[in-house]
């Protein structure tokens, strides 16, 4: 078994990483892009050009409005600008795009082995962290198998302060250290952006509250834009998703409409610290 691990990590396969606000490792500025074709290209040559793309971590192939969904992270919104319009809209075989500017990554919650994660594990959360914890996790963005000792001779602090800031970062719910991998090297997985529109009259915020409740939500955004929230969900099957989307989140307090966009396919790229 732990030969099996070694040559999945060393394959990329699975990877150990410390999941955390896109903010604490220097990006202040974040969107979701919808991405329209004008067919002059492969979607799947125009989703490896993007995700080559310096700032850009992820991409979804997928169906309706959009063909393509891409998220951008940048350390300001100037350099977003550029991004969109210097290095997205210029592809060949990019139509037209729409852009969600971030408010917040509200929750994260990977999946370890494409299961649900443990009951103890809460996702991680959107708040503020000192300077010291930023540098800690940091380096273990780096690599998330880091040793403690060697952060702590990186931060010129002792081995103990490292431990007990690690610790509470990963109790705060503010940090958390695992191993994941993309649901799409798995079988019988079904993706999806779901796009949220709140009613008028209740917070946003409170809805992502509740959506972050349900097991098999492992990622929301509160955006701009014509939508108010997208929520990515990870399914084990086409059925369990359209179920989870009818029986669930349609029925979620707050909530005016909801739009799907199940994913295709699935490019992705670790989050490493922001660069200047």
């Amino acid at each position: 078994m732990r030969n099996r691990v070694h040559q999945l990590l060393e394959q990329n396969v699975i990877q150990i990483v410390a999941l955390t606000d896109p903010a604490s490792l220097g990006y202040q500025a974040g969107a979701l892009v919808g991405i329209t074709l004008d067919l002059s290209s492969p979607v799947s040559d125009v989703a490896e050009s993007l995700i080559g793309l310096a700032d850009v971590d992820y991409v979804v192939t997928t169906t309706g409005r959009f063909s393509l969904f891409v998220e951008i992270i940048c350390s300001d919104m100037a350099r977003m600008q550029y991004v969109l319009n210097h290095e997205v809209a210029v592809l060949k075989g990019v139509k037209g795009i729409e852009v969600f500017p971030y408010y917040s990554v509200f929750y994260q919650r990977a999946q370890f082995f494409g299961r649900a994660p443990a009951a103890q594990s809460q996702g991680v959360l959107s708040k503020e962290m000192d300077d010291v914890d930023r540098k800690i996790v940091h380096e273990l963005s780096f690599d998330g198998r880091a040793p403690l000792k060697n952060i702590a001779n990186a931060l010129d602090i002792s081995e103990s302060q490292v431990r007990g800031r690690l610790n509470a970062l990963l109790e705060s719910g503010l940090l958390n250290i695992m191993a994941i991998t993309s649901p799409m090297n798995l079988e019988n997985r079904a993706l999806a952006w779901v796009a949220v529109t709140v009613r008028p009259g209740v917070r946003v915020k409170d809805v992502a509250d509740r959506l972050r409740g349900f097991e098999k939500v492992s990622y929301i955004t509160i955006c701009a834009g014509r939508f108010d929230l997208f929520v990515e969900v990870v399914c084990e099957s086409r059925i369990a998703l359209f179920d989870l989307i009818d029986d669930k989140l349609r029925m979620v307090e707050g909530i005016e409409r909801i739009e799907s966009f199940p994913y295709i396919d699935l490019l992705y790229k670790r989050l490493g610290p922001g660069r200047s």
